[in-house]
């Protein structure tokens, strides 16, 4: 296998920086400056690599694992409800775990919580697919004719609560000093918020 070109490298490793520095301050508050000194780059690099720091963005906004996720769970010969089961136990893994957190996710919700111009990229491309995906395995939960509205909000209410442990981290921190998102810690979230909602769904296709 051919080693990466020195160009690559300085490619690749821009676009990591961009990545931490987007999911820490945001697409406004992030400088070229700075993501090239946590690169070890020249401040021309980007310009030359992505032709400007909406170039660097478009890039860095690569949902692969997320869409790889769905992928596989369609993939998957389980029924609907194990489904449901792995697929909140790998959105749970990509958002919240510690040591490999997706950047892309919390580049999302950075920007959900402060938002640019580069929402409409990550509605789009991330999540509008996202909710497509969910939609169609709650209406297969649910079975029978499904409404459109209902599924659409059973769709929002599962999504609150994969986030919130995201998006509450620093509340959740100071109510549990000791909580730490390891491996055991998500996968026993997840199987709460998978054993609610199925609940929750029960009651839908019963109605």
């Amino acid at each position: 296998m051919t080693a990466p070109s020195a160009s690559d490298q300085t490619r690749g490793r821009l676009l990591d920086a961009a990545r931490e520095v987007f999911s820490q301050c945001g697409f406004q508050g992030a400088t070229v400056r700075e993501i090239c000194r946590r690169a070890d780059a020249n401040v021309a690099a980007v310009n030359y690599h992505f032709g400007s720091k909406d170039g660097l963005l478009a890039e860095a906004l690569n949902f692969s694992a997320l869409k790889a996720l769905q992928s596989a769970n369609i993939a998957a010969d389980r029924c609907p409800e194990m489904r449901m089961r792995l697929f909140i136990k790998s959105f749970m893994l990509l958002l919240l775990d510690e040591n490999g957190a997706s950047r892309q996710c919390q580049m999302m919700a950075r920007e959900m919580a402060d938002p640019t111009p580069a929402l409409d990229k990550i509605v789009s491309e991330a999540i509008a697919p996202l909710h497509e995906f969910l939609a169609r395995l709650i209406s297969e939960i649910i079975g029978g004719d499904a409404d459109e509205a209902e599924v659409r909000r059973c769709v929002y209410s599962l999504i609150g609560q994969c986030v919130f442990y995201r998006n509450s981290h620093p509340v959740l921190q100071r109510l549990r000093p000791e909580l730490r998102y390891d491996r055991q810690e998500i996968e026993s979230i997840a199987a709460h918020i998978a054993d609610f909602t199925l609940a929750a769904l029960r009651i839908k296709r019963l109605a």
